[in-house]
């Protein structure tokens, strides 16, 4: 099946992002191994993990789905890996 027509049989609605959790489009701060990092979950086509789109397909963009401003996650193994800061909407 061509990469649209599998975009298209694929595609699910997702509810509209209020930024109280992270959603596929948030940009999302975070503290993960003493440092700051901000990313914004996207489309496997958009994705660029060196200047921020992250896909949301990628293990780290799947370990910030649903959590919150505040919260304190376990990844790759380790307790409280990542610190959620700020979760931002996308425009429109």
């Amino acid at each position: 099946m061509p990469a649209r027509e599998t975009a298209c049989a694929t595609a699910q609605l997702t509810e509209k992002a209020d930024g109280s959790r992270v959603t596929f489009g948030s940009t999302v701060t975070f503290q993960m191994n003493g440092g700051q990092r901000t990313i914004t979950i996207v489309g496997d086509d958009e994705a660029d993990p060196a200047t921020g789109p992250l896909s949301f397909s990628a293990p780290l963009s799947r370990g910030l789905m649903d959590a919150e401003p505040g919260v304190k996650l376990d990844f790759a193994n380790v307790e409280d890996a990542i610190e959620i800061i700020s979760i931002g909407i996308p425009a429109g």
